[in-house]
C-alpha cells in the first residue's frame, strides 16, 4: 500500500501532522511518500492508494492551490477512478470553486471540484467542537478557523452534525465528499480521535486493518462521545 502525504512541512497545523503518524502506526508495512511543496507530487505519475493533506496557514493555502492547479486534470482523474483522498482543516477548502480573503481583499480560484465558495475573515475566529454522524459512525472533532464555506452541499456533504455547525453557522451538513475524496474542516487530528473512521478510510483503499492502539483509542473515543453528547458541555468557544 502506498500513501502520499502532501506538504506536511507546511500542512500540519492544529495537530493534523498526527494523522500520518497514526496511519503509519496502523499500517507499518505501507510505503509512505512525503511530498514537499517544492516537489512534483508522486500522484502525478503514479497511483497512490491514499493521499492526505492537512491544515495550513491562509498564505500557504494560496501557494498550495497554485501548486495543485497545474495538476487539476490529474486530480480529477484520481477522484473519478476512486482514489482515496482525505483533506482536513482548511485543506478541505482548496477543492471549492472560489476563496475570498475578505481581510486582505484577495480572491483565489480553488480547484473547483465542488461548486461552493469560501469566505475568510481574520477578524472573526471560530472555535467549536463538533459531533457528527457519518454512515452510522459517530465523528468527534474540533474547529478553529477564520473561514466558512457557503453554497449547497446537501448532495455532497461528508457528514450530518448532531451537535455543532456544518460548513457555516446554521448549517448541519459538514464537509464535502465526491466518491472517495473526503473533505472536512475538522481538526484535532481526526484519525486518532476517531479510530472507527480511520478503519473505514483504510477500508476504502481495500485494506482490512485495525486502528493502532485500538483498545486505548476506543476507550478515549467513547469518553469523548460521552463528553460531546453531554448537553451541559458548551460547544462554541470564544
Amino acid at each position: 500500500m502506498k500513501i502520499e502525504i502532501l506538504f506536511q512541512e507546511v500542512c500540519g497545523l492544529y495537530g493534523d501532522s498526527q494523522n500520518p503518524t497514526y496511519l503509519q502506526a496502523t499500517l507499518p508495512a505501507a510505503e509512505f511518500i512525503y511530498t514537499k511543496l517544492t516537489d512534483t507530487p508522486y500522484f502525478v505519475e503514479n497511483d497512490p492508494d491514499l493521499i492526505y493533506i492537512g491544515c495550513m496557514s491562509e498564505s500557504t493555502q494560496r501557494r498550495v492551490i497554485e501548486k495543485l492547479k497545474q495538476y487539476k486534470d490529474r486530480i480529477n482523474q484520481l477522484i473519478e477512478q476512486g482514489t482515496t483522498i482525505l483533506a482536513t482543516g482548511n485543506a478541505a477548502e482548496i477543492f471549492v470553486k472560489e476563496i475570498s480573503y475578505v481581510t486582505e481583499n484577495i480572491q483565489t480560484e480553488g480547484l473547483g471540484i465542488f461548486d461552493l465558495a469560501v469566505k475568510t475573515d481574520y477578524f472573526n475566529r471560530y472555535n467549536s467542537m463538533v459531533l457528527g454522524d457519518f454512515e452510522g459512525i459517530k465523528i468527534v472533532g474540533f474547529r478553529s478557523q477564520f473561514s466558512f464555506i457557503y453554497g449547497d452541499n446537501s448532495n455532497c456533504c461528508f457528514m450530518k452534525c448532531v451537535r455543532g455547525d456544518g460548513i457555516h453557522p446554521g448549517s448541519n451538513l459538514e464537509g464535502m465528499r465526491k466518491y472517495n475524496l473526503i473533505c472536512t474542516q475538522l481538526i484535532g487530528p481526526i484519525l486518532p480521535l476517531n479510530p472507527l473512521f480511520c478503519e473505514y478510510l483504510i477500508g476504502l483503499c481495500g485494506e482490512n486493518a485495525k486502528a493502532a492502539y485500538r483498545d486505548a483509542a476506543m476507550d478515549a473515543y467513547h469518553q469523548r462521545l460521552a463528553e460531546f453528547s453531554d448537553p451541559k458541555i458548551p460547544f462554541k468557544h470564544d
